[in-house]
């Protein structure tokens, strides 16, 4: 990997921060960089129309729960988000083993960001074991940017059309849709409201790049975003 000059890193941290931030944090006022680009994996991968105009699923999994993935022999951290934000998942029932995985452990990648936003525990993170590459770069400094600024997020986030498109067996894209308009945004020491929840704002859509790893764990290396994407 190379290093860039710590003299960049320091003017490009606190403006990389807030746009990750801006994909982490979308709530009814959003992110003072929540119309900023974010770089992340190229486009292009075909996509399943039918799948994709699919409505989320009503049987969805309750993200609360902590439990490992079943019948698996990694060792895994035990993530618990706060039970102030309820994250409801689709079960990931693909027919495909592999797909059922990769599925899995982008949605433990998610969770895993989410715990350290609710718990502003940043010592104690299991971001690193999903999470590698630029999208760790990108998730880390964004959640030490909300930490600082006291940040975090409350209510029912919703994940839906959750889904692999592409595998070759080391390396996977998935895209998914995140509704958040039952998020409130708040303040972690106070409880107090920085912005209500807001019924009409529009999803977004997330594309990520995983790659498994000498564990067996598909981690997330790239992620693109889209806001008020029309593909949910």
């Amino acid at each position: 990997m190379n290093r860039r000059p710590r003299h960049a890193h320091r003017r490009t941290t606190t403006a990389l921060a807030a746009v990750a931030a801006a994909g982490l944090l979308l709530s009814a006022c959003g992110s003072d960089a929540a119309d900023e680009e974010i770089a992340g994996v190229d486009r292009g991968e075909t996509r399943d129309d039918d799948a994709a105009n699919d409505e989320p699923d009503t049987d969805a999994d309750d993200g609360d729960e902590t439990d490992a993935p079943a019948e698996d022999a990694v060792d895994r951290p035990d993530i618990q988000v706060a039970d102030s934000l309820e994250m409801v998942f689709e079960e990931p029932d693909t027919g495909d083993p592999e797909h059922d995985a990769i599925l899995t452990d982008s949605q433990w990648q998610i969770k895993s960001v989410f715990e350290v936003l609710t718990t502003h525990d940043l010592e104690n993170s299991s971001v690193g074991f999903y999470t590698t590459g630029e999208s760790y770069m990108q998730d880390m400094e964004a959640l030490e940017f909300l930490v600082s600024e006291g940040r975090t997020s409350e209510g029912e986030m919703r994940f839906y059309k959750h889904r692999v498109t592409e595998s070759d067996g080391s390396v996977a894209f998935v895209e998914y849709c995140r509704d958040f308009s039952q998020v409130v945004g708040t303040y972690f020491e106070t409880g107090e409201t920085r912005s209500e929840a807001n019924p009409d704002a529009e999803a977004t859509y997330y594309k990520a790049r995983l790659q498994v790893n000498d564990l067996g764990v598909w981690q997330t290396t790239d992620t693109e975003i889209e806001e008020s994407s029309s593909k949910c």
